[in-house]
């Protein structure tokens, strides 16, 4: 259906994601898909965004006039995120445009017919802002026709884990992850898939995954353990996530999970005790060359050694 559709849920939930769906899914498909953000611009920019200008209509005004965002996303979906944001008085003006599908440039006497599907989106309580006298009755009950609440990503925990190796499947090329390294970092953050409380949602998921890239992935293990004095970062500190769920034995657990994830790899059995001993033998006692033909990096070498009592 062509219906105007709202989004609500909180931020990050990937309401601009969903809407994308929604469009790609229509009769629109292959048509403009215009999206724009009611907080992002102070209010006298807004209405010349939206509904463009014709020139001369102000100081600044752009010689031969503009098309506004309305006008642009013709024949296609227009996407207006955070509209709780937008300003009273230009809430009339989206009004005018929804009920009667035409636009009027500022300095304009005439008005452009437009075929347009809106989706709006929002992470406050439009009904509660109506109750206010935040945002107008008639405009909350036009966009209110089709609503789709997204939920949390606490509240859809099953769904963490294999949305999170599908972002990092995505980004493999970009940060320069294998298959092991994706498998490294996702059994390092599994925790936080069970327990975490998700507060900024996908968007706060996807950037933790990048930065679990950027430290276990595998350009980065390589030149962090190659490099003579270079030691494995405080890995609490840079995923303070994991003391924020606030259990006790989260340290105990992150380490484990962290020498786990160094060591062994994605599925990848560390060396014992005698295989690094006759890799040092074979090498002659050269700790870079053993550590290479163990396919591992010198830092866990120094660490399996140490922790053997070897000097």
């Amino acid at each position: 259906h062509d219906a105007t559709v709202l989004l609500t849920g909180e931020s990050g939930t990937g309401k601009e994601l969903v809407a994308q769906g929604i469009h790609n899914a229509s009769a629109r498909r292959g048509n403009p898909f215009v999206a724009f953000n009611c907080a992002a611009l102070p209010e006298g920019l807004i209405e010349s965004e939206l509904f463009g200008h014709e020139e001369g209509a102000f100081t600044g005004a752009r010689r031969g006039g503009k098309p506004g965002l309305f006008e642009m996303a013709h024949t296609g979906t227009i996407f207006l995120d955070e509209i709780g944001e937008m300003p009273p008085a230009l809430q009339s003006r989206l009004l005018r445009v929804l009920q009667e599908r035409e636009v009027m440039k500022l300095g304009s006497g005439r008005a452009t017919p437009i075929d347009v599907r809106v989706i709006a989106a929002t992470h406050r309580d439009l009904h509660g802002l109506v109750d206010e006298g935040a945002f107008r009755a008639d405009l909350y009950f036009r966009l209110n026709l089709l609503q789709i609440e997204l939920p949390p990503l606490r509240e859809r925990r099953a769904d963490v884990a294999p949305l999170a190796r599908h972002l990092l499947s995505r980004s493999a090329l970009q940060y320069g992850l294998s298959e092991a390294a994706i498998g490294r970092a996702l059994k390092f953050l599994a925790p936080l898939f069970e327990r975490y409380a998700w507060p900024g949602n996908v968007r706060e998921l996807d950037n933790l995954l990048a930065r679990a890239a950027i430290y276990l992935g595998d350009a980065a293990s390589d030149q962090r353990d190659d490099r003579d004095g270079i030691v494995q970062p405080d890995l609490l500190a840079l995923f303070p996530e994991f003391s924020r769920m606030g259990h006790a034995d989260v340290s105990a657990r992150l380490t484990k999970t962290a020498a786990d994830a160094t060591t062994a790899g994605a599925g990848r059995v560390a060396p014992s005790r005698d295989d690094v001993l006759k890799a040092l033998e074979r090498c002659g006692g050269n700790r870079a060359a053993a550590s290479r033909a163990l396919g591992i990096g010198r830092t866990t070498l120094w660490r399996l050694l140490k922790a053997e009592g070897v000097r």
